[in-house]
């Protein structure tokens, strides 16, 4: 038995593992899927890396603070799951995972990411979500096969050109962070479907018209005093949300959303709807609730589909006698 695997038998047993691994020298080299979450793992061994057909590997939920540099030489590793942990910094090693498509290390405690970080080029599914992370590197524009993409809770308070050549992201979620503005190169994203803004500080917005395969939009608890595009060209869209901003109109564009099932427009500085909001036929939910609105347009007995409505905290709204809701917030 090599020195390597001699190792990382003694932790194995050291860590109480026998019941879920072999410690038999062949088993561990023929090893392609180990899930080691929930085992109040505090390190792991250089050893790891006699692990070499391990193509899942599983450390979530653990107080693992660092990967080891052996974490590289997984060269068949595909899946790498680290959630809930206190990782603080990644090896530049780990850009050695040609391999690699899924990687998730929500909830840990990373500031940057590496250089080598960047040579992860198979990545398909990256999230990076409730860490601290303070800025990218624009050699991120290298991870070109993303298909969804997570920054949610960090502290990037800008973000470089990094998606152009992103064609098949289809999910990017870069809510609660402390974003002024957006890279003009969001706007090349040609298959997006889901675009979460949601807690910045955002007064405009890149063009987003050519996102024509959105459907859904949030853009919630920003700064935003109005919507400076084409928003009919959102055609698919589904699922639009603008909550807490500075919203005074909206578009009346808006109105030719047909397929748009939830508007959630709530705490802005709105006085009244579009005329025509009636020709949102597929409408389930409105919720206008804390705004400015003295009325509803008349054209809103066309909903025939909406069933939630929120208008509370206007200037006493009353609930429409047309409408058969299943729910309204006011009588």
């Amino acid at each position: 038995m090599s020195y390597d695997i001699e190792h990382f038998v003694k932790w194995i047993r050291a860590n109480d593992l026998t019941p879920i691994m072999s410690v038999v020298e062949d088993d561990l080299e023929l090893l392609t899927h180990l899930d080691l979450s929930k085992r109040n793992l505090k390190d792991l061994p250089e050893s790891i890396g006699i692990l070499k057909n391990l193509s899942v590997l599983k450390l979530s939920n653990n107080k693992l603070r660092k990967l080891p540099k052996a974490i590289g030489e997984l060269k068949n590793l595909r899946n790498l799951q680290c959630e809930n942990n206190l990782i603080e910094e990644l090896p530049t090693e780990i850009g050695n995972l040609a391999n690699l498509m899924i990687l998730n290390l929500n909830v840990n405690r990373l500031k940057a990411l590496p250089k080598g970080f960047y040579d992860l080029k198979s990545l398909t599914r990256l999230t990076l979500a409730a860490n601290r992370i303070e800025s990218l590197d624009e050699d991120f524009k290298k991870l070109s096969k993303l298909l969804y993409l997570s920054l949610e809770t960090n502290e990037l308070e800008d973000i470089p050109d990094i998606f152009e050549n992103m064609q098949q992201l289809y999910y990017l979620d870069l809510s609660f962070n402390h974003l002024t503005s957006l890279p003009s190169s969001l706007s090349r994203i040609k298959e997006l479907e889901t675009l979460i803004l949601e807690g910045n500080s955002l007064k405009e917005l890149p063009s987003l018209e050519s996102h024509d395969m959105l459907i859904k939009l949030d853009l919630s608890g920003n700064n935003l005093t109005s919507l400076d595009f084409d928003i009919s060209r959102l055609e698919d869209l589904k699922i639009l949300i603008l909550d807490n901003n500075l919203l005074i109109k909206l578009p009346k564009d808006i109105c030719k959303l047909n397929k748009l099932s939830t508007l959630s427009v709530s705490s802005n500085k709105l006085d009244e709807l579009p005329d025509l909001i009636g020709d949102l036929v597929n409408l389930q939910e409105l919720d206008v609730e804390d705004n400015d609105l003295n009325s509803i347009p008349e054209s809103i007995k066309n909903l025939t589909n909406l069933n939630n409505l929120f208008i509370d905290n206007n200037n006493g709204l009353k609930k429409p006698k047309s409408l058969e809701l299943e729910f309204c917030d006011v009588k």
